[in-house]
């Protein structure tokens, strides 16, 4: 009789597991390529709660100084003159940005990372945070942004929104 011994993996074989290996591949990949998504989001989620945490120890020290009922004031926290609006930190350069200590090149207008930026905001008494490119921080613009508005009254936070859907 005619006895057949099999030495290994026929073709066929072969090329089935490389088509589920290839199948699996495209499913897997995405998942792995959309990291920086997830890290440009945590991060602006994250200096979310520094910028609301910030503004409340400003406001501690501006209760402390007696300048909270004050549309327009300034303090002195580790040297460094700070801006404050009814005890908040104002909206610009001299407020809430030269109150949140940075790592040079972390949302620090292009020192080391060129796609972190901020400045003023469209909106008067605002301060927008952007990474890549920004066209305008209002309406309905897909765009990746965090942007704080200063006080507007006694007792008033200030308002921190983000807009993170296409970053």
């Amino acid at each position: 009789m005619f006895q057949n011994n099999k030495n290994g993996f026929t073709l066929i074989e072969l090329i089935i597991v490389i088509v589920i290996l290839g199948i699996l591949a495209v499913v897997a990949a995405p998942k792995f390529i959309d990291f920086r998504s997830e890290a440009i989001i945590a991060s602006s989620t994250s200096l979310k709660g520094v910028i609301e945490t910030t503004s409340s120890l400003i406001y501690s020290k501006s209760v402390i100084e007696g300048v909270e009922k004050l549309a327009s004031a300034e303090i002195t926290i580790s040297g460094e003159k700070i801006e404050v609006v009814y005890g908040y930190p104002a909206a610009n350069q001299n407020g809430i940005s030269a109150a949140i200590n940075f790592d040079e090149g972390d949302w620090a207008n292009g020192v080391r990372d060129k796609e972190w930026h901020s400045r003023e905001s469209t909106y008067s008494g605002a301060w927008v945070y952007w990474h890549g490119s920004i066209n305008e921080d209002a309406g309905n613009v897909q765009q990746c942004y965090l942007r704080y508005r200063q006080s507007v009254a006694q007792n008033t936070k200030p308002v921190i929104d983000s807009v993170l859907t296409n970053c």
